[in-house]
């Protein structure tokens, strides 16, 4: 049954509230209130579609209402119409201009009543709908945007082969610096990215000059200090970021006046330019560099008093002094901050898994079927039966639709498939949960049979439709299905083993149109890791090419096996292979984006930890292969220990754990 629109009716005219109620209690539900007070204390725990207000009221009257409710964030929000019997063209005129939608005048007439309040809650849903792309679409941006500066600040660290990681640092160190002396929230993310930014003129900069390990001629160093000015250069257009052009061209300014691009003094040198000058400072000091060693502690604190009043601001060396003896100033980033940025896919705008809108939010915008929100209130509250089937459902090749016909047209193909989901049965539940994706759920299914005999069914019903339009012919549908009591008991878990089986299928080398979660192959064993390896062993000792025996080839995986058969034919030397692979330490299922994120932390653990001769490449989804040469066994302890701390130590949870195998190319040690 659909929801009906509240009304807030404000008048302190019984009759006037009695007269409303009945004219609009087919359409609407109507709160009557007899004064302003009223009107804010139903305010202060319910929120209206709309409000009907009266100009002529005792105590608190009409315009003095409108202007409380001006002055406050939310209730601004909510739509209002005026009543009232005076038909001056003045008091017209003052009720837009305190913020009126429309105003109705007494005694009602019920057409003109039913048609303005319609047409201002319509309008009021639009704009709300329009208001809600808009920041979605300016959020998306603002994450381009942001991805785009974080590449950018991470490539520029990739020149100098001793300071990777520097942008990040610096940036990391301003934040708490900034919050340290009281900086908003909003300017202390700011700064974030200012810092992020403050090196970018070195792209300008010769590698060989940022290499060098000998002493700079007055030339190069030169260069080094044009940095400063060809960053505010490149910055100075970019308005999404306050000062970020400032940050690049002041931060090696001294508060002493003996800085470069302006030698600017004290205070004249800005805040933020300041602040990212005495943390570059300190992870100068605090990191290795190619012409010497990072300092200890007790010298970098001595170099910051030192440097109190003459390099840098007084003040924020006193800060920054404190932080560093509270242990707040660490080497190592918050995780969440070291890895390159990755759209979340609960989070992501504009189409890939983005909720309902339009005036009806129950439903889902295009297609008319539930939507995400919706879908999952109706389907928890059947699961209360006791039973159930959830299919997530993919559209395969529907980016051939959009490239070859248009956007227009696939979402033309997404309707189609919607009504053709929806003729399947009345009583199933159907939504879409974003994108291309849609869940097919069914109440009753308590085994795999059934629910064959249900995925087959919505096929069957699929290719009909096909059928009927010649844009749907490259079109195929691939189901993941998940079980009640066998696969999960809740809405969040079957969905998630419902979206893996799903995920498996698409990946299933096979016909298989559908997959069930329990026969899907989710993840690798640590016995299946065993296999791995003596596979790849027998691979190299039977000189086999490994042209065809993957399906999935990793960049880089051919050359370096290449590398390991060559090396072992003519190579005395023994050649360690060691796989590493990831798992849940508790046997349950892992997220992809889990998996993801505890491999980058593998790959950058096994990066810190090898030795110059060693190599390593990923050799599937959750395994990593490193080759170990001329490794003595009290090596290859060091090495692997040294990574998996590091692993743990970058990942910093528990849940995804980390084992390993070795293998020499004369067998499974």
């Amino acid at each position: 049954m659909e929801i009906k629109k509240t009304i807030l009716m404000v008048d302190d005219d019984r009759m006037n509230l009695v007269t409303a109620q009945q004219l609009l209690k087919e359409e609407y539900k109507v709160v009557g209130v007899n004064s302003g007070k009223q009107a804010f204390k139903y305010l202060r725990q319910y929120t209206p579609d709309l409000i009907l207000l009266d100009i002529f009221m005792p105590e608190i009257g009409g315009f003095e209402v409108m202007q409380m409710l001006q002055e406050d964030t939310e209730w601004r929000k909510i739509p209002v119409i005026f009543l009232t019997a005076d038909r001056k063209t003045e008091t017209e005129a003052e009720c837009f201009r305190v913020g009126a939608h429309d105003f109705i005048t007494k005694p009602f007439d019920p057409r003109i009543m039913l048609n303005r309040i319609q047409r201002t809650i319509e309008l009021d849903g639009y704009r709300r709908d329009l208001q809600k792309r808009l920041e979605e679409k300016t959020r998306e941006v603002e994450l381009i945007t942001i991805q785009a500066i974080t590449t950018v600040a991470n490539t520029i660290d990739a020149k100098d082969d001793y300071t990777k990681g520097h942008s990040l640092r610096v940036a990391y160190y301003s934040e708490t610096l900034a919050r340290k002396i009281g900086w908003s929230e909003e300017d202390i993310q700011n700064i974030h990215y200012v810092a992020l930014l403050h090196d970018i003129g070195k792209i300008g900069v010769p590698d060989s000059v940022l290499n060098k390990p000998f002493k700079l001629t007055n030339v190069e160093f030169d260069l080094i200090k044009n940095h400063t000015i060809m960053g505010a250069e490149i910055l100075k257009d970019i308005k999404m970021f306050p000062n970020v052009n400032i940050g690049a061209k002041y931060h090696h300014e001294r508060y002493d006046g003996k800085g470069y691009p302006d030698g600017l003094k004290g205070e004249d040198i800005p805040l933020v330019a300041r602040l990212i000058g005495i943390v570059d400072s300190y992870d100068a000091m605090t990191s290795n560099r190619v012409y010497r060693k990072r300092l200890q502690d007790a010298m970098v604190r001595q170099e910051l008093i030192r440097g109190r009043g003459t390099q840098f601001d007084p003040y924020l060396v006193d800060q920054f002094m404190e932080l560093l003896e509270e242990g707040s100033m660490q080497q190592n980033i918050p995780e969440e901050d070291m890895v390159m940025p990755i759209f979340n896919s609960d989070k992501i705008y504009g189409g890939v898994t983005r909720e309902e809108t339009g005036l009806d939010s129950k439903l889902d915008y295009l297609t008319g079927l539930l939507g995400r929100q919706q879908g999952e209130k109706e389907i928890t509250e059947s699961l209360r039966n006791g039973s159930g089937c959830f299919m997530m459902i993919d559209l395969n090749n529907f980016k051939q639709v959009n490239e070859e016909y248009g956007h227009l047209a696939g979402d033309y193909v997404l309707k189609l498939v919607a009504d053709m989901l929806k003729d399947v049965s009345e009583k199933d539940i159907v939504c879409r949960m974003g994108g291309d994706e849609f869940l097919y759920y069914v109440e009753g299914i308590t085994g795999q049979k059934e629910a064959a005999v249900k995925a087959e069914q919505i096929l069957a019903f699929f290719e009909e439709k096909k059928k009927e339009n010649h844009i749907m012919q490259s079109i195929s549908l691939s189901i993941g299905i998940s079980l009640f009591g066998f696969d999960g008991g809740n809405f969040s878990e079957l969905l998630r083993k419902a979206d893996k089986a799903l995920y498996h299928t698409k990946l299933s080398e096979g016909d298989e149109r559908y997959l069930f979660y329990q026969s899907a192959s989710m993840a690798k064993t640590l016995e299946q890791s065993r296999a791995d390896l003596h596979r790849l062993v027998d691979m190299v000792e039977n000189r086999q090419s490994y042209e065809g025996a993957f399906r999935i080839d990793y960049e880089e995986f051919g050359r370096v096996y290449d590398f390991v058969l060559h090396f072992s034919q003519r190579n005395k030397q023994a050649v360690q292979l060691i796989l590493f692979t990831l798992y849940s330490a508790d046997g349950s299922d892992i997220r992809l984006d889990q998996m993801e994120q505890a491999m980058q932390c593998m790959e950058q653990a096994i990066v810190k930890s090898l030795r110059g001769v060693d190599v390593g490449t990923r050799y599937s989804s959750s395994q990593f292969l490193v080759i170990l040469l001329g490794a003595e066994r009290e090596d290859i302890r060091t090495v692997t220990d040294r990574i998996v701390q590091n692993y743990f130590k970058l990942y910093g949870k528990r849940d995804i754990t980390l084992s390993y195998d070795i293998a020499n190319l004369s067998g499974i040690k």
